[in-house]
This record gives C-alpha cells, structure tokens and sequence, in this order.
C-alpha cells in the first residue's frame, strides 16, 4: 500500500513539473512573470500580438 501511494506521488510530481516547464518560459518571455527584465539587463523584443495572445490566455483563466 506504501509504495502505491508513493509511485502515485511520484507521477503526479513528474507530470506537474513538465507542465510547468511547458507553461513558464512563454510567460517569462512576455514579462507576465518577474517583472520587465529591464531592471536587470535582459532584453528580449516581444511581438504587440505576442503579449496581447498571452494577456488574453490570463484573462481566460479568471
């Protein structure tokens, strides 16, 4: 029973981190996450439509 529980745990860890690794960096691109990146020197051109796609996705979620 103790090592089910674990190999459950185990999974649902594996597969919330690749989602997580799929749904971060287009994010952190745009500046929803951190900040502009200016601050610290990392400059990155994004697309109107690009931020506006990303923007409209965070408004979906609410």
């Amino acid at each position: 029973m103790k090592s089910g529980l674990w190999v459950v745990i185990l999974v649902v860890a594996g597969f919330m981190g690749f989602m997580m690794g799929y749904s971060l960096p287009p994010m952190l691109e745009v500046g929803m996450i951190g900040g502009d990146g200016a601050e610290i020197g990392i400059k990155s051109e994004v697309s109107e439509d690009m931020e506006k796609y990303y923007s409209d996705l965070l408004k979906q979620d609410e």
